[in-house]
């Protein structure tokens, strides 16, 4: 059986937007470093963090005051060679498989990790997270992904979640699917989540694969008040835990 979020995925009834409302924290990977390809001089057979190497594109981003930072790792799910063979991940600005990033010209890429690549964002925080503050402060997340089409394999896996207050929350979890058949490919599509009742969010992003075609392309990921429209999460009838729908 499907897991929600693989369903939400595939679901006409996903698609909504949110209201307008006051950007909390964001990147679209403007000010992060494009750069070569990624080789990780890591050792492959262990789980270890991944660090930014010179002249090859940024897999580690500090904030800046302007977009939030980020920070990758590395898992040996498949005792393979990892990413020390040599990877195009982390920012980027090649477009010839998305034609177009949703905001500005870079993204972020995983790609062909021979195992398993994560990358977390930096914890976000609600503006009124402060002891006392009200615990029904409307925020919500949104970001944009694009899943290559391409023959995936069943043991292959991309994760989308949160961790908020504690508590995991998957925007797309393909698990137990095969990724070709969840109709998920070769698109833009923006899942959405609303964060109301939680304070600290994090977000994370991982991919499990092993070949250069398998892409997951990410940008334009915004922490923003407000919440999705009503009239979706009561369509939706789960409370609006994660939802995407397809950019053209």
């Amino acid at each position: 059986m499907k897991n929600i979020a693989a369903l939400l995925a595939v679901s006409g009834l996903a698609s909504f937007a949110t209201a307008g409302g006051q950007v909390i924290a964001f990147t679209s990977f403007e000010n992060a470093f494009v750069g070569g390809q990624y080789i990780d001089t890591g050792d492959a057979s262990m789980d270890h963090d991944l660090v930014n190497n010179a002249g090859q594109s940024d897999v580690d981003f500090l904030a800046d005051g302007v977009e939030i930072g980020f920070d990758s790792f590395y898992f040996n799910t498949r005792n393979d060679v990892g990413l020390t063979d040599g990877d195009f991940v982390g920012a980027t600005n090649f477009t010839g498989t998305v034609g177009a990033f949703t905001d500005g010209v870079q993204g972020f890429e995983m790609q062909d990790a021979d195992g398993t690549m994560r990358t977390s964002f930096d914890t976000v925080t609600s503006p009124l997270g402060a002891p006392g503050a009200r615990v029904d402060f409307e925020w919500s997340l949104c970001l944009d992904y694009f899943v290559q089409e391409t023959g995936w394999e069943s043991d292959d896996r991309i994760r989308i979640w949160v961790n908020a207050d504690g508590t995991e929350i998957d925007l797309l979890n393909t698990m137990g699917s095969d990724i070709d058949d969840l109709g998920i490919e070769d698109g833009w599509r923006t899942a959405v989540l609303n964060l109301t009742g939680f304070v600290n969010v994090t977000l994370h992003v991982e991919l499990e694969s092993n070949a250069a075609t398998e892409a997951l392309y990410l940008d334009n990921i915004v922490f923003k008040t407000g919440v999705p429209a009503p009239g979706a999460l009561a369509l939706l009838g789960l409370g609006g835990l994660a939802a995407t729908r397809r950019r053209r």
